[in-house]
């Protein structure tokens, strides 16, 4: 399993004043991780007051749509194009 950045704690420690390397280093994330978070903030123009009500969820779909979701193999196999046979 996948562990996902948690965007909110990162937003939240970003409006604290701490950099990222100290979120990094402090929290043990990736700093690539906590850079992605800076950067899909300041690209979206969100900060930690726009998200503070939200669930850690919310606020990782918010900055990054559509990273994460995970499709069934059954609608996979359901939309795979069938062979045709020669007979």
């Amino acid at each position: 399993m996948v562990r996902r950045i948690k965007a909110k704690l990162v937003l939240r420690l970003r409006d604290q004043g701490l950099s990222r390397n100290a979120i990094a280093m402090g929290y043990g994330m990736s700093k690539h991780s906590v850079i992605d978070v800076f950067d899909a903030a300041d690209r979206f123009g969100v900060s930690y007051r726009d998200v503070e009500e939200r669930s850690d969820d919310e606020v990782y779909a918010m900055l990054f749509p559509g990273r994460g979701v995970v499709e069934s193999v059954a609608r996979r196999v359901q939309r795979r194009p069938v062979p045709e046979t020669r007979g």
